[in-house]
């Protein structure tokens, strides 16, 4: 009787950490476009209007928004720390060097903030987490 009721809250703990990681990095996803909104104003208000027009960065920031939350996920649902950081480097650099060469302000702001939101959300995981396996 014991044993079940011990598998039973093994069970139940790691549900909570799921979940609470399942809610940090889709806070972080939420954020995102906000820091994003953000960013663009402050960019408007320091330098001015933006120089280059279009659809052509409009699409590309859509397109890292998409790999930003897929990585998200994958980190959800990865348990080992190493390999939490390893898609998060590879995010950093895959937004590096997909928009350094024509917008190096934007390749440093978006490498930054999906690095930052994603190693935020896996520190709030890993903290909620802990004090679900205490509770």
């Amino acid at each position: 009787m014991m044993y079940l009721y011990k598998h039973i809250r093994k069970v139940e703990v790691a549900k909570r950490q799921r979940f609470s990681a399942l809610a940090c990095h889709a806070m972080a996803c939420l954020l995102f476009p906000i820091a994003n909104t953000l960013g663009v104003q402050a960019y408007t208000s320091i330098f001015g209007a933006p120089k280059s027009r279009g659809v052509a960065l409009g699409l590309a920031i859509q397109l890292i928004f998409a790999a930003f939350v897929m990585t998200n996920a994958l980190i959800t649902i990865t348990k080992n720390l190493k390999a939490k950081m390893v898609l998060v480097s590879a995010l950093v650099l895959a937004n590096l060097l997909y928009l350094l060469p024509q917008h190096p302000l934007s390749a440093l702001f978006f490498a930054g903030l999906s690095g930052g939101l994603s190693l935020l959300a896996i520190y709030a995981a890993m903290h909620y987490g802990s004090e679900a396996k205490s509770a």
